[in-house]
């Protein structure tokens, strides 16, 4: 029983981590694009350059335990 409980708590605190890394990762696209006096436009390469970039941090942080 406290080892079901230990999973639902990880994974309410990594979907909240993943709520804030989110909102973090769209006020940064819509700053920089501020930046550049552009639009801001959410296009399919500004989408995967992030989203790799956040998967490769979330991962090198995993290898680190």
């Amino acid at each position: 029983m406290e080892e079901k409980h230990n999973k639902i708590q990880n994974y309410i605190i990594g979907g909240l981590v993943g709520a804030v890394v989110g909102v973090i990762a769209a006020f940064l696209m819509e700053r920089s694009s501020e930046m550049e006096g552009e639009q801001s436009r959410l296009t399919g390469k500004k989408a995967s350059r992030t989203a790799m970039g956040i998967i490769s941090l979330l991962w090198s942080l995993i290898e680190k335990r």
